[in-house]
C-alpha cells in the first residue's frame, strides 16, 4: 500500500518529517494518513446495555462473544471542566534540557528524580529541576539499531511502588519485545539484578506499544501494539497478547509475574488472562488519572482516523475494535456485539499523523485546564477534552522537533517530550 504524505506546514526538512512519521504511524505495508477533533459515535456493533464484550479466539470466528465488565458511569462529572472553559486556555512551551531521541520518562519518588529513555537504548537520570542529566544505564548493544521510522527500541519505562525496581520494554536485536527489571542503587539500575519480567516475540517491525504504567499497589499496565505483522489481526486474536493493554503483577523475589486478581479474563479458556482491554492498533502512550482511576489511551490509527479510548476506573475487558474499526469507521465486515466506542477521534487530513497520548491535568498553574484530558497530534496540534466537547489548545511557542510523549510532575503538571529537541514545560502563556 502506497503512503500519502500528510498536507501540513511542518518546520523540518520533508526527509525527517517523512521518516519520524513513518516511526509513530508506518509499518512493512500499511499506510496512514492526518483530522478536526470530533465526537465520536458509538459503532453499531456496541450493545445496548454498554457492556464490552469481545471475541472468544481470533478474529476469523468473531460472532461468538463473551460479556466482561460493564461500563460504569462518569466517576465524577463535575469534576471535568466545560470546552467553554479550555478555550479560554493560554498556554505555551517553554524549553529545559534537551536530550535526543526521547521515548518516554518518569518521576521515581524513592529517587527523588527523573528519569528519561532514548530510543536508542539509554537511560537517563534527570534531575527534579531539569538543568542536568547523565546516563545511569546502556542497553544500546541489547536493543534494536536506531533507525529513522523504526517504532523499535527502549520505548517504555516505570518504577515498582513496592520496591523501587526500574522496569523498561524495549526491542531486541531481533526486534522482539522484552519487559526486564533492575534494583536501583545510589541512583542508578545494579546491572547484576536484572531479571525478565515479560517475553514476547513479535510479528512485524511495527506497532510495538511500550508504555509500562504502574498503580499505587503494584500492577503493571503494558501497552502492545498489534505486531505490524497481521494487518491488524492479532488485535482481536484473543489466545494472544498483541492490540492490547495488559495488567500483570511482577514477582517481587523472581522473574515472571503473577495473574492479579480482578482481571477479566482470568480463569477462561483460550483467552490470555493478562488481557485487561483489547481491539488496540498502536495504543502510543496511556496514562491512569491520579484522581479518579480512569485509564486514558491515544491509539494511533492507520488510513484516516486516530482516537481516544477510555477505559473508566472499576471496568476492564473492553474491545475498542481495530481491525474491524478505526475509530467508530467500518473497516472489515464482522465484528461482535459490544465493540466500545473512542471518546474521541480526529481525522489525519485536518490535524497530523499520529496521536500521542497524555495525562488529565491535575496541576495549579493553569486554572483553565484543570481536570480536563491533555494530548496532542505527533505533528504539534495539542488538546484538551472537556466535559462537553474539545478544545484544540493554542501555542504560540510551539515545540521543535516531533511530539513523542507526555510526562506527569508530582505536583500535576505536564512536560512535553520531543524527539529531536528539548524537554518543554507546559505552562501558563
Amino acid at each position: 500500500m502506497s503512503r500519502r504524505p500528510s498536507p501540513y506546514v511542518y518546520p523540518v526538512a520533508a526527509a525527517l518529517l517523512i521518516a519520524i512519521v513513518l516511526w509513530l504511524s508506518s509499518t512493512d505495508d500499511e499506510e496512514r494518513g492526518v483530522s478536526t477533533l470530533t465526537t465520536a459515535a458509538v459503532p453499531a456493533t456496541t450493545s445496548a446495555n454498554g457492556t464490552a464484550t469481545t471475541g472468544d479466539g481470533g478474529p476469523d470466528d468473531p460472532t461468538t462473544s463473551t460479556d466482561a465488565v460493564t461500563v460504569l458511569p462518569e466517576p465524577d462529572a463535575h469534576a471535568v471542566p466545560p470546552v467553554a472553559q479550555l478555550q479560554g486556555a493560554a498556554v505555551k512551551l517553554e524549553p529545559t534540557i534537551s536530550i535526543a531521541n526521547l521515548t518516554g520518562m518518569v518521576w521515581s519518588v524513592r529517587e527523588s528524580a527523573y528519569y528519561a529513555i532514548a530510543q536508542e537504548g539509554l537511560v537517563y537520570r534527570v534531575e527534579p529541576d531539569l538543568s542536568a542529566s547523565e546516563v545511569v544505564l546502556d542497553l544500546t548493544a541489547e536493543v534494536t539499531v536506531l533507525q529513522d521510522g523504526s517504532e523499535r527500541g527502549l520505548l517504555g519505562i516505570a518504577f515498582d511502588p513496592r520496591d523501587g525496581r526500574m522496569f523498561l520494554d524495549y526491542t531486541d536485536t531481533s526486534d522482539d519485545t522484552h519487559i526486564a527489571s533492575w534494583v536501583m542503587r545510589d541512583g542508578e539500575p545494579d546491572a547484576s539484578t536484572r531479571r525478565e519480567v515479560l517475553f514476547q516475540e513479535q510479528p512485524g517491525l511495527g506497532h510495538k506499544g511500550g508504555q509500562l504504567t504502574f498503580d499505587d499497589t503494584g500492577n503493571l499496565f503494558i501497552a502492545f501494539g498489534d505486531g505490524g505483522g497481521s494487518r491488524g489481526r492479532d488485535a482481536q486474536d484473543m489466545g494472544k497478547l498483541l492490540g492490547a493493554i495488559l495488567r500483570i503483577r511482577p514477582k517481587l523475589d523472581a522473574e515472571g509475574y503473577d495473574i492479579p486478581d480482578g482481571n477479566p479474563f482470568a480463569g477462561t479458556g483460550g483467552i490470555k488472562p493478562e488481557l485487561w482491554a483489547k481491539g488496540l492498533r498502536n495504543p502510543w502512550r496511556f496514562s491512569i488519572d491520579r484522581a479518579t482511576g480512569d485509564l486514558w489511551i491515544g491509539d494511533v490509527g492507520e488510513e484516516d482516523w486516530e482516537e481516544v479510548d477510555k477505559i473508566p476506573a472499576g471496568t476492564s475487558g473492553q474491545n475498542f475494535g481495530w481491525y474491524w474499526y478505526e475509530g467508530t469507521h467500518l473497516l472489515n465486515e464482522g465484528a461482535p456485539a459490544g465493540i466500545v466506542a473512542p471518546v474521541y477521534e480526529y481525522a489525519h487530513e485536518e490535524i497530523g499523523p499520529a496521536v500521542i497520548g497524555g495525562f488529565v491535568y491535575h496541576g495549579g498553574a493553569i486554572a483553565a485546564l484543570q481536570g480536563a484530558y491533555v494530548f496532542a497530534d505527533m505533528s504539534g496540534p495539542m488538546f484538551a477534552i472537556g466535559r462537553d466537547g474539545t478544545a484544540r489548545l493554542q501555542i504560540p511557542d510551539q515545540a521543535g522537533g516531533v511530539i513523542s510523549s507526555f510526562v506527569e510532575t508530582p505536583e500535576g503538571e505536564l512536560l512535553v517530550l520531543t524527539q529531536r529537541e528539548s524537554i518543554y514545560r507546559l505552562v501558563p502563556a
